[in-house]
């Protein structure tokens, strides 16, 4: 594992659950569902993947509806306007 680890440019402190938990995090920003998470990291439960999925999601949600509050915002305004 050592030499895997090195080869790929990583810290010698990295381990193999901190990596999977990296992967299961950037899967689960890229927009990856709980599903998809559990076939590429193996897990046996859904619950197990969801952990990745709900803080990306919260992430998400967040940005999304500062988007559409600024729409609006927009909207509103451009409706007032003479």
């Amino acid at each position: 594992m050592c030499d895997s680890i090195t080869a790929a440019g990583l810290p010698l402190d990295a381990q193999p659950h901190g990596l999977r938990k990296a992967a299961g995090r950037r899967l689960a920003e890229a927009g990856c569902t709980a599903h998809e998470i559990m076939a590429v990291l193996g897990h046996s439960t859904l619950a197990q993947a969801e952990r990745y999925t709900r803080e990306a999601n919260r992430a998400n949600l967040s940005s999304g509806a500062i988007t559409k509050l600024e729409g609006w915002k927009g909207n509103r305004a451009a409706q007032t306007t003479s």
